[in-house]
């Protein structure tokens, strides 16, 4: 990179469909317009012009004057997005895409989340418990997402899932502790709640020590995976 000023641009495809004369033209003159793009190529060629099926597919090729990963990549990339995307139908590919594109949908956290709360919902004996645990994963995933400031940067693939995983990962863990609470509520001596959950916290320790290190090792084996995605999850997990 420092000799040859490798990675300094960065490349994107788009790609059409249908547009008119007019549309073609407006599209590149919008693209091009847009800070740090750097070139638009496209002609009326068969290189960039294909029909298939009845349709007419038009080829753009992006140029961006920074890296792929960068902040300003990361910008152009929303903009042009977010408004081309309302008025025309295009397919994409290329490092700028691969690097900025949402990987997990908010639509799709919310149903991941959402069939997880029904299904704890309908498990427990409490409506509170459900809620109970979402709101201490959510403190720990903020918490999580505020350390991965000791890194030099965080995949946008590792931010994107790494909530889900998170909530994935930990979330029997808060289970097996109030299962083990009630337990002890219900035994004999009738403890008050305080030392129904300091006996609960002694006595499901052992259990939940030996299922996290399982996952801990699960963890550090993707540190080792030789693609890199491994290792920055890994981490950040």
């Amino acid at each position: 990179k420092d000799e040859f000023d490798y990675g300094s641009t960065s490349t994107w495809q788009m790609m059409f469909e249908d547009l008119s004369e007019d549309e073609k033209k407006d599209v590149k003159e919008y693209i091009e317009g847009v800070e740090n793009v750097k070139s638009v190529t496209h002609d009326e060629s068969e290189v960039y012009n294909q029909e298939k099926d009845g349709h007419e597919f038009s080829l753009y090729e992006v140029v961006l004057d920074v890296e792929a990963d960068s902040e300003e990549a990361n910008e152009a990339y929303n903009t042009i997005y977010k408004n081309l995307k309302q008025k025309y139908t295009f397919y994409q590919s290329g490092e700028v895409y691969t690097n900025n594109a949402t990987v997990v949908s908010i639509g799709i956290t919310v149903f991941a989340v959402g069939t997880a709360m029904l299904i704890l919902t309908v498990m427990s004996e409490s409506l509170v418990e459900p809620w109970l645990y979402l709101f201490a994963i959510l403190i720990a995933v903020v918490l999580n997402k505020g350390t991965n400031i000791i890194f030099p940067s965080v995949s946008h693939i590792t931010d994107s899932i790494s909530m889900v995983l998170q909530m994935a990962l930990s979330m029997d863990y808060a289970i097996m502790l109030s299962s083990r609470y009630r337990q002890e509520k219900a035994s004999k001596d009738k403890p008050s709640k305080y030392l129904a959950m300091n006996r609960a916290l002694r006595y499901s320790f052992g259990a939940i020590l030996s299922s996290s290190i399982t996952t801990v090792v699960g963890l550090i084996v993707l540190v080792l995976m030789s693609f890199t995605i491994g290792r920055d999850m890994g981490l950040v997990l």
